[in-house]
């Protein structure tokens, strides 16, 4: 982009810019992902909530959740995760994760 911005913008080139992130991240309670069917609406299964790591874990998220589809059981590797969890008061910790370290 400041290649780009340079080229439209050759005026700026002496310039010194502080580059940063900033933006929403989908977090929920416990920092960990929502993963398993929803019990309130029949055939309705979530895999949400990853925050900004779940690109790394997309291969073995979608292969739990096409067996929890295929087979309507719940991989144990999922199990923790499930939309249950909230009202059972069984949240994960998660806080190891390097996106919500505080």
């Amino acid at each position: 982009m400041a290649t780009y911005t340079l080229e439209l913008f050759p005026q700026l080139h002496g310039v010194r810019v502080l580059r940063q992130w900033a933006g929403i991240c989908d977090m929920t309670p416990d920092f960990a992902p929502i993963m398993g069917a929803a019990r309130e609406v029949g055939n309705f299964y979530v895999d949400v909530g990853w925050g900004t790591y779940g690109f790394k874990a997309s291969p073995i998220s979608g292969k739990c959740m096409a067996e929890l589809i295929a087979t309507g059981r719940t991989p144990h590797l999922i199990e923790p995760f499930s939309p249950a969890r909230f009202a059972k008061g069984e949240l994960v910790g998660e806080k190891a994760a390097a996106a919500v370290s505080h």
